[in-house]
């Protein structure tokens, strides 16, 4: 794992009949910090995660986001601090589903969720971190990560997140995927297409900032 990651790029977003270019900037920090960010010409979204809290900003507007939005909300844009993280976890439960096949690709379907365990105050969160994941069965590489955001719990709308990884390149000793494809519920949303990333450039907490609301 590098201590830390910036990647930028270009992104393509599609919002029903509306098609916008912009821009995309990744930030991760160890495996439990992530700042993900798109520049569009109507408006500049960012999502921050720092162990355990979540800031949503929009055109200079943050958001505290309550804590079952908060365990779906690490970046997955670079998936490998995010699966580090999980298998770093004692608490993480791991379930092989099945070997399954993708056009020519044969794929090990996994699901992790986090259980809590040593945690009873935050057992009420574990529905909320369940995350499937396909890895290519030839070179055990992420192709796809599926998770559900959700606000709360109950009739609480529920938005499926699938991200789908391509050309991965190598920087230093990591593999990064330079072209990251995200559908919301089924439909595909933005293109994105990294550009530069740099390992180890020394970011700090303060690079991932996030206060913490009345969730």
């Amino acid at each position: 794992m590098p201590s830390d990651s910036v990647a930028t790029g270009s992104v393509v977003v599609v919002a029903g009949s509306l098609t916008t270019s912009g821009t995309v900037r990744i930030l991760t920090r160890g495996t439990d910090q992530t700042l993900e960010q798109l520049s569009l010409p109507q408006s500049t979204v960012a999502t921050i995660y720092s162990r355990g809290t979540a800031n949503a900003t929009t055109n200079g507007t943050t958001e505290s986001l309550p804590l079952e939005r908060t365990a779906s909300c690490q970046s997955p844009a670079f998936p490998l601090p995010f699966i580090a993280a999980a298998l770093a976890n004692p608490d993480e439960a791991i379930q092989y589903v099945a070997l399954e096949t993708s056009g020519q690709s044969l794929l090990q379907h996994i699901r992790i969720w986090n259980t809590y365990n040593s945690n009873s105050v935050l057992q009420f969160l574990s529905d909320f971190t369940t995350t499937d994941i396909w890895l290519d069965s030839s070179t055990s590489l992420p192709r796809t990560v599926s998770f559900t955001r959700r606000d709360g719990g109950g009739a609480s709308p529920k938005t499926l997140l699938t991200v789908s990884y391509s050309n991965f390149q190598k920087t230093g000793v990591v593999l990064y995927p330079n072209s990251i494809q995200v559908s919301i519920n089924g439909t595909p949303w933005a293109a994105i297409t990294i550009q530069s990333v740099s390992l180890n450039t020394g970011l700090t907490g303060a690079d991932f900032p996030v206060t913490q609301g009345d969730n």
